[in-house]
């Protein structure tokens, strides 16, 4: 047999950029796909003989580079189950064959109820991609399709294989065999290993990948072809020296000002306020003194070996004021200033510029266009927004908005009450960026989890190699902004036309074990949450609610759209839980507290009954819908701090029917004793549900 890059060479010749079927699967096989049996005929008497050898009915195709979509252009009879009907399809089909400049195709007739679509795409950032989904006419019309980056693990083939809709039809079906999971498992990972060592494939297509007695067979396949460009080498940046955001022993202000709630003032306002403990150098032009510190009248006059420089000056005298900060020692800088390429082309001119002296000088830069960056351990912020002192907490941000650092930050401060580690709002990223900055997370022994707001990748594939280490041993939460399908349109093969950008870089998050979230308010909900309370070891949850109506639609929700389990109870917690509740109730899970709460009192139900789904073995984590109002009493709430000390090991969330004033009393005193507590019902659900992904992604096989 031909090798693949004999084949391929073969096609560039003859100017091809697709390949035929036949040539297609000759590829397939070469990589352990199975295939149907098959043969290429140039006469009626070798299609005969060939029909004889495979065993009839079997299908005639016309076979060439040009036949892409062949029902569509008639260049297809199936079901040929005699030479009479042969011999007619033959003489239909030569002719068409003849005018393509190609030859028949004689191929066994697979039969089975179940069509699968498996495919390559090669995305511009990531690379190849594999794709698997629902097959046949249905590819397009419901594209119900996953993806993951080449190359794939067995863990990547089962999850993808498992997170389309119609993921049921894999499994045994009204008689039909179970697929051959593992097989299929191999034509995945096969797949990713052809776009992996063959770059002048562009897109493969397998469609349809017919499912026979449980196994997979490919039918039909398209590869598109196109010689690779050599990739283009960046210039090389300097990495690392992270330290001197983080952990300054000396800040210069350069731009700083003595007019109130001007940036430059602010900046030194907040620095000031968080009890920065290293030395602050000012520097303006006009010299004197600003909020009791001297202030130097040039860069040029500072001292030397300063580690950190807030730059808060006009664009267009950035790239000269850092190659001074270089000049005297200053080897990190904020650059707060925007008017760069996100505004016209003389700023792209200018971010140019900027570039060209951070390459030059070796510089580390955040920014430009940046809201700053906060660490708490070390009492520093950066920010020019007036924030006053920022709480510390073990959880840390990157941000592509300045609004999260800034307003979002402001919220989090007066709204809630967890706080901060790291914070880097990384505005335009001419230098830092996000997987540096998830490097340094994931080290950081006082960053417990990381929650991130991206709307591009700089360096995408670092960053998913990245996120790969880093999700074992901390939850990465992504919201990620921007989701495109350009180009999609052109694509010739199905793969490649149902690769929008946003299912590609879905399906590498998941990979990267980085877990997704699409709501803005996660960000902080989800933090709020796992900054108190552990991960939960599962997605099996008990909640208890004053409500019958909560705990039917609660329990809908969590199994239709959070994919969170409700499972029952063990049978002594279920009899506990019926021993202090009248007889009229059955009690389960979830659990309808109320009449229990009658019969004993609030406290008594709500504590009796949540400490019991909390020993069950068969819950990971327990929701409390607690019912306060002046007409149903008020109890004290020192018996849910109790339960959280008592099973640290499960994490405990308490939402509200009830009046507005108590649900804020009892945020007041629950939160800041280590209990979180959410406003609106769906979110404790919400947030376990993310959550529970995070622990399934820590613990994924490699």
């Amino acid at each position: 047999m031909e090798s693949v890059e004999t084949i391929i060479a073969k096609a560039f010749s003859a100017g091809q950029q697709t390949l035929s079927e036949y040539d297609s699967k000759r590829i397939l096989a070469e990589y352990g796909i199975p295939t149907t049996l098959e043969t290429v005929v140039e006469a009626h008497t070798g299609a005969e003989a060939a029909a004889e050898r495979i065993g009839y009915p079997v299908v005639l195709k016309v076979c060439t580079a040009e036949a892409v979509h062949k029902t569509e252009q008639g260049l297809i009879e199936l079901g040929i189950n005699d030479k009479s009907k042969l011999k007619q399809a033959y003489e239909r089909l030569s002719l068409k064959a003849w005018d393509l400049g190609g030859k028949i195709l004689v191929q066994e007739m697979v039969r089975g109820s179940r069509e699968l679509v498996i495919g390559m795409t090669r995305d511009f950032h990531l690379g190849p991609c594999v794709m698997f989904g629902l097959g046949g006419i249905f590819t397009e019309a419901l594209a119900d399709v996953s993806f993951r980056m080449a190359p794939l693990t067995d863990w990547d083939a089962q999850e993808m294989t498992g997170e389309i809709r119609s993921h049921k039809i894999l499994e045994s079906v009204r008689g039909l065999k179970a697929v051959d999971m593992e097989m299929l498992g191999r034509c995945l990972k096969a797949l990713g290993q052809i776009g992996l060592e063959h770059p002048a494939i562009r897109e493969l297509d397998v469609n349809p990948l017919i499912i026979r007695n449980g196994q997979p067979v490919a039918v039909d396949a398209l590869v598109v072809l196109e010689k690779p460009q050599p990739e283009e080498i960046e210039p090389k940046m300097v990495t690392g020296g992270l330290a001197s955001f983080f952990e300054p022993e000396n800040v210069a202000v350069i731009g700083a000002s003595s007019t109130p709630h001007k940036a430059g003032n602010d900046v030194i306002q907040n620095i000031l306020a968080n009890e920065f403990g290293g030395d602050l150098y000012l520097v303006n032009p006009k010299g004197g003194e600003i909020l009791g510190h001297k202030v130097y009248a040039s860069i040029q006059d500072l001292p030397d070996s300063i580690d950190l420089a807030i730059i808060i000056l006009p664009a267009a005298i950035i790239p000269q004021t850092i190659r001074d900060c270089a000049a005297k020692g200053i080897m990190a800088v904020v650059l707060a200033a925007g008017g760069f390429a996100e505004v016209d082309e003389q700023g792209e001119t200018l971010q140019e510029d900027t570039i060209r002296a951070i390459r030059d000088t070796g510089v580390r830069v955040i920014g430009p266009n940046t809201s700053g960056h906060t660490s708490t351990p070390h009492k520093f912020t950066s920010s020019f927004f007036p924030l006053g002192k920022i709480p510390r907490g073990n959880i840390s941000y990157i941000a592509q908005t300045g609004n999260f650092a800034t307003h979002t930050m402001s919220y989090i401060k007066s709204g809630e009450h967890f706080g901060v580690s790291r914070v880097v709002g990384m505005g335009n990223k001419l230098d830092v960026e996000e997987s540096e900055l998830l490097e340094y997370y994931a080290q950081d022994p006082e960053t417990k989890a990381i929650f991130m707001y991206l709307e591009s990748f700089k360096k995408p594939r670092r960053f998913l190699e990245v996120a790969s280490e880093v999700t074992r041993s901390k939850p990465v939460i992504l919201l990620k902004g921007g989701a495109t399908a350009e180009g999609a349109n052109a694509a010739v093969a199905h793969t490649a036309a149902l690769a929008s950008d946003d299912r590609i870089i879905d399906g590498a998050l998941k990979q990267a074990g980085v877990v997704r979230v699409f709501d803005y308010s996660h960000l902080f909900l989800a933090a709020k949450a796992i900054s108190a309370m552990p991960l939960p070891r599962g997605n099996r949850v008990s909640f208890l609610a004053p409500s019958g109506a909560m705990l039917v639609c609660m329990t809908d929700l969590c199994r239709r759209r959070w994919g969170l389990q409700v499972p029952d109870l063990e049978e002594k917690t279920r009899q506990y839980l019926q021993d202090i509740s009248p007889p009229y109730i059955r009690m389960r899970n979830p659990v309808d507290i109320w009449p229990a709460a009658i019969v004993n009192g609030v406290e008594f139900g709500y504590r009796e009954g949540t400490e019991a789904v909390l020993k069950d073995a068969n819950i990971d984590a327990a929701v409390m819908i607690l019912m306060i109002t002046d007409e149903t009493g008020v109890p004290s709430l020192d018996f849910i701090v109790d339960l959280a000390q008592r099973y640290p090991e499960k994490p405990l969330y308490v939402t509200f029917s009830a009046q507005k004033k108590h649900m804020e009393a009892a945020k007041a005193f629950l939160e800041p004793r280590g209990v979180p507590t959410f406003p609106l019902i769906e979110e404790p659900f919400e947030v376990l549900s993310i959550l529970a992904r995070c622990r399934q992604a820590m613990g994924r096989r490699p």
